[in-house]
Formats: structure tokens, C-alpha cells, sequence
């Protein structure tokens, strides 16, 4: 979950709805509604489907698990050297087949929706034309791996399509990286703009400083995991988490209140917040005691820095996925 959805409400003002109840026995019969009334339902209707845009573009990027920026630094890490030798090839790895007409898809729904974003429409557009590339070269790879053909041939076949499936490839993960781009933007904006409006001191308040300092971590510690021994990273990581901590102390205080006073416990997701702050301050205790300064060699080398050491992978992992589960549980509040 690297995203957060919004909830969008399509209204109508008062004066809209007043506007056709002048008297009728006048000449012209009802009033027509003037167009400054008008406008602020169309208005209202234009942002509602903006937020669907939004969070249809914001479930493509959560659904992808494993990016193709990732999947593609993969192969070329892991199966582009098998694929060069000369040996018969004994295993091959095809990742996320199953998500690329499946996220499409999702692609072209969104773009079928009027309202515009600006910031992610094109790059939306490009990352769908990008995949239908990759589909049918994915598809054929994906099944000849399942079905292990590279042992009926040597991976003849595998050799054949790599350089078109790394084209292909390469192209998904270029387009993924401007469609991120542009999603974190709007995100980041909307998610600063909910925390900066919400009153002080309050519920909503303390949810929103989770939700944008949660975010701004997010973007330090990927920073972080590039350049795991970087002080100047280690410390903005730092910081954005004592900012996180600050929203959750909070958060956790007004989520009591409210529990005092309505007589029914929640505890608003603070276990999952728990976590995530308390791995975080392991993982910058790790980096301080020198955990992350194994130097990699061969193959392992070339991967990028967060995919190097098995430790740096593994703090990795366990960050993502705290994170999501932070996130993810605002999206689906259950009190």
C-alpha cells in the first residue's frame, strides 16, 4: 500500500436546489437557475470524479506488489547472465504476468473519465500503451516458464525473446517510474493539504500528520535504502520519524478520549503504528552499528543498493510492509 485513497462527496448547494421554487403564476413560470448555481453542482460532480481518477490510479500502483522497476533489475540481475551462457537453462522467473492487462486496463478506465489530472494523465496513458507492449512477450514467456519448455530446449526459446522482452520490459519500468512520479505528487500534495486544514489538536488532525509525515518517511527511507550509509540520508529518515511519532502520540491520546467518552474501545490501528515506528528505530540503530556495510560482489553487485545485502533487503521488506499496514488500515478504518 504506497498510496492513500480520498473520499470525495458530490453535493448539491441549497441555492441549486432553491432555484426553480420562484412563483410559477409569473410570467415564464419557475425561475431558471442563475449560472453561478448551476456551476457549483457541475463543480461538485468534476471533483468527485476526480477523486475516482485518483484512486483508480492509486489501486494500479498498490496492486503492483513488486514494481517492474524492481521485476526488471531482477532479470537483469538474475536471469540475463543464465540467459547469455551456454548452458542448457535449468530455471527461469517471469514476474508479475498476471498484472500487466489487469493494470491496463485499470489504466484506460481512468483515462476514460473526463476530469482531468494533469499530473498523472499522460504519464497513465504512456504506462497503458507500454504494457499492451509487454503483454503478449510476457505472456508466451510466462507460460514457456511454467510449463519449464526451457527443458525440452536448452531455453532456446528464452534466449530468442530476451532481447525483445527486455525492450518491452525496459519500457514498462520507464513508464511505472513517471506514472510514480506523478502519482506521489498529487499524493503528496493532497495528503499535505488534508493535514495543513484539518483543526489543531484534533482527531483528524493527528490521522492527517500520520498519513502526510508517514509519506514524507516513506520518501526518505527510500532514499535511505540507496545509500544506506549516508549520514545526511540517516538523518532526514530521523527526522520525518519523529514527526511520525509526534502525529501518533497524538493520535493515540485523542483515540483514548474518544474511547472514554463514547463507552466502546479503539484504539485506532496504534498497534500497526506501533510497529512501524518501533521497526524504523531498529532499523536506524542497525545502520548506526554498521549492519548495512557489507561490500557485495558478482551478480549481486549490480543489483540496485536496497536489493544488495540480504540485510538491507530484509529491513527493506519489513518497512514496505509496515508501512502498507499502517496506510492501508486508514484506508479501511474499522472504528
Amino acid at each position: 500500500m504506497k498510496y492513500w485513497t480520498f473520499l470525495g462527496a458530490t453535493f448539491v448547494t441549497a441555492s441549486a436546489l432553491l432555484a426553480g421554487c420562484g412563483d410559477s403564476d409569473k410570467p415564464g413560470g419557475a425561475q431558471q437557475a442563475s449560472p453561478a448555481s448551476q456551476a457549483k453542482p457541475d463543480q461538485a460532480a468534476e471533483e468527485q470524479q476526480r477523486v475516482e481518477k485518483y484512486n483508480t490510479y492509486v489501486d494500479v500502483s498498490n496492486n503492483l506488489r513488486t514494481s517492474f522497476q524492481q521485476a526488471r533489475a531482477e532479470y537483469v540481475a538474475q536471469q540475463v547472465p543464465l540467459l547469455e551462457a551456454k548452458a542448457p537453462l535449468t530455471s527461469l522467473r517471469i514476474q508479475n504476468d498476471i498484472l500487466i492487462d489487469r493494470s491496463a486496463k485499470k489504466l484506460d478506465a481512468a483515462a476514460a473519465i473526463a476530469a482531468p489530472l494533469p499530473e498523472i494523465d499522460a504519464s497513465a496513458q504512456a504506462f497503458s500503451a507500454a504494457l499492451k507492449v509487454l503483454s503478449p512477450l510476457s505472456r508466451e514467456l510466462n507460460d514457456y516458464a511454467n510449463s519449464k519448455g526451457y527443458l525440452a530446449d536448452n531455453g532456446d526459446k528464452a534466449r530468442r525473446l530476451n532481447k525483445d522482452y527486455l525492450a518491452a520490459l525496459t519500457g514498462v519500468a520507464t513508464a511505472e517510474a513517471a506514472f510514480d512520479d506523478g502519482l506521489s505528487a498529487r499524493d503528496q500534495a493532497l495528503t499535505r493539504e488534508a493535514f495543513e486544514k484539518a483543526p489543531k489538536d484534533s482527531a483528524a488532525y493527528y490521522r492527517a500528520g500520520l498519513i502526510y509525515h508517514g509519506k514524507l518517511n516513506h520518501n526518505d527511507a527510500n532514499a535511505l535504502f540507496e545509500s544506506p550509509n549516508d549520514p545526511q540520508a540517516l538523518a532526514a529518515f530521523e527526522a520525518s520519524l519523529a514527526l511520525v511519532a509526534d502525529s501518533a502520540a497524538g493520535w493515540s491520546r485523542t483515540m483514548s478520549e474518544q474511547s472514554a467518552k463514547s463507552g466502546a474501545r479503539c484504539d485506532g490501528g496504534m498497534l500497526q503504528i506501533n510497529e512501524f515506528i518501533g521497526q524504523s528505530r531498529s532499523m536506524v540503530k542497525d545502520i548506526k552499528d554498521g549492519v548495512f556495510k557489507r561490500k557485495e560482489t558478482g551478480a549481486m553487485a549490480r543489483l540496485p543498493a536496497h536489493m544488495r545485502s540480504s540485510s538491507i533487503v530484509n529491513s527493506a521488506n519489513r518497512y514496505n510492509q509496515n508501512f502498507a499496514n499502517m496506510i492501508g488500515q486508514f484506508n479501511h478504518p474499522t472504528c
